[in-house]
């Protein structure tokens, strides 16, 4: 669920670009209900501004929805966070993860348990500085929830997910990710020189390393598809359901080495789906890009914690853009 994150990219349906990100983003304040182990918001005051400028949210947030800024009041069913500076992509716009993110707090504030599933589909942009507000579109009780998110009585995405108890029984069937190298021997992800945006949004909140070497030579010639990343929130949250919304908006990276162009996506819809509590802070999102069909690429990703575990896989339809650097030469990547 996504909506852009880089930069040099006009908007999409969903916001605007993404460098194998996107971008949606929220802040306001909070109050209770359970996460995992995590408190979650409901029916806090709002902080002043004197009181926000004096926090620095990025070093003092104890969940997601504390970095979202998520307001709920669980009787009237109804929820509210702002797109803060912290959660914004290069446009401008609101990182499509916190989207998803703030639909399954949300949820989970107002009653509801674990997260097992969860979707959605983005319809519009969020701007900078927008309140976003949310509305339970019916009361599932504790299994199900369906939100609607408007900015000024406009629609900008609808999300739904599957809320259970959480097990410690999990058989898994696809392949462990043990053969990543540990994410501190694995080279930080950096971005070409030319490719200027504004470091203070999504990607501040979070560190990526390589955990496959990245293509070094971008000149049109696909890939195999594949690429994985390491992911690490700063500051290290509980890896709850959305957290893990939040990071699988990475997905998008993969684009770059299966397109061989310095790519972004702009996400369509977003879908993640939870097994079990990660260990550790890091998450090895290991994607691959099925196939582009009408310049929409099908995307799907495994998520890894730094046991080598299955904790989670993602999946999501983008919009692929492809970014050149000024004068056109071809866009090599560090």
């Amino acid at each position: 669920m996504t909506a852009p994150s880089e930069p040099g990219i006009p908007p999409g349906p969903a916001g605007g670009p993404v460098v194998g990100a996107s971008a949606f983003a929220a802040a306001a304040p909070a109050g209770p209900a359970v996460l995992g182990q995590t408190r979650l918001p409901r029916q806090q005051a709002p902080m002043s501004d004197e009181a926000q400028a004096e926090r620095d949210i990025r070093r003092d947030a104890t969940s997601v929805a504390d970095l979202l800024g998520l307001t709920v009041g669980a009787e009237d069913r109804r929820g509210a966070f702002v797109a803060a500076p912290h959660l914004l992509n290069s446009r401008g716009t609101l990182w499509g993860g916190c989207g998803l993110a703030a639909a399954i707090a949300f949820t989970q504030a107002r009653g509801a348990r674990e997260c097992v599933w969860a979707q959605a589909q983005f319809v519009g942009p969020v701007l900078a500085g927008a309140t976003v507000r949310l509305c339970a579109d019916a009361d599932g009780g504790l299994t199900q929830g369906a939100v609607r998110a408007t900015v000024d009585g406009r629609t900008v995405f609808r999300a739904g997910g599957t809320f259970g108890r959480a097990t410690g029984s999990v058989t898994r069937f696809a392949p462990s990710g043990s053969w990543a190298p540990d994410p501190l021997d694995c080279p930080p992800r950096e971005y070409p020189d030319w490719l200027t945006f504004p470091r203070d949004g999504v990607l501040s909140l979070v560190e990526q390393r390589w955990a496959r070497p990245p293509r070094t030579v971008l000149d049109g010639t696909p890939g195999t598809g594949r690429s994985a990343l390491w992911l690490r929130l700063v500051p290290p949250l509980p890896l709850t359901g959305a957290a893990l919304a939040l990071l699988a908006d990475f997905t998008p990276v993969g684009l770059i080495e299966a397109i061989g162009d310095m790519s972004m996506g702009t996400s369509l819809d977003n879908q993640l789906r939870v097994l079990a509590v990660p260990a550790g802070e890091w998450i090895l999102l290991d994607v691959r890009v099925e196939a582009i069909v009408r310049n929409v690429a099908q995307l799907r990703a495994r998520m890894y914690d730094a046991s080598g575990a299955l904790v989670a896989t993602a999946g999501q339809a983008a919009l692929v853009h492809r970014v050149r650097p000024p004068g056109g030469g071809a866009p090599g990547m560090r």
